[in-house]
């Protein structure tokens, strides 16, 4: 692989990455909900979500998926009632608006799961590194180098962000009094709801 076709990847995955999703918003809520160090704790959980989505895509389960209407709007359903049960959970916890940042490490276990299953409970993740990773790979070269090093470089770049993000909401909220942090909670809350009845509205 020629290191124009990896700068290419790089480049195209930043403006994909930096595009908020739910994840993001589950992290911004989060840290000025509870501190950065609340959302910290979720970025492994982002992080295991993606290395699974894609490991399983390369194994051919994103392929599977697409020979699959039923299964995969089997997936789609589950990740979207998941969105908006969180949804409605942020909803409720903005009531109090808490920036309560000493919560039990069991808490914070919880978190990284909860992040782990908003992550993998995406199916258009599955098809996403399906259809994107290979257009970068060089058929000259050996394929399996090359999408492990698309892969690390993927994932890589998605922590920088899931950490940038986290960082700036705590700056952010530092300017914000506690009515302005309960509707930007509740912003983040109607985000991941209306994320979810969209992909429940999509086409597969």
């Amino acid at each position: 692989m020629t290191f124009e076709l990896w700068i290419s990847f790089v480049i195209a995955s930043l403006l994909i990455i930096a595009t908020p999703g739910p994840v993001v918003t589950l992290l911004v809520t989060t840290s000025i909900s509870r501190g950065k160090n609340a959302a910290f704790s979720m970025i492994p959980g982002t992080f295991l979500g993606d290395l699974t989505s894609m490991l399983l895509s390369l194994a051919g389960v994103g392929a599977l998926l697409l020979a699959s209407p039923s299964l995969f709007n089997i997936l789609k359903w589950l990740g979207a009632a998941y969105l908006v049960y969180l949804g409605i959970r942020l909803w409720i916890e903005a009531a109090a608006n808490t920036r309560a940042k000493d919560k039990p490490a069991v808490e914070k276990s919880k978190s990284a799961l909860k992040a782990f299953w908003v992550t993998i409970l995406n199916p258009k993740s599955f098809l996403f590194y399906v259809a994107f990773m290979p257009q970068f790979v060089s058929k000259d070269e050996a394929f399996l180098p090359q999408i492990l090093l698309l892969g690390a470089t993927f994932l890589a770049l998605g922590i920088m962000n899931d950490i940038t993000y986290t960082v700036l909401a705590d700056k952010v909220v530092r300017f914000l009094n506690n009515q302005a942090q309960k509707w930007v909670h509740r912003i983040g809350a109607l985000n991941l709801m209306a994320t979810g009845v969209i992909i429940i509205m999509l086409k597969s």
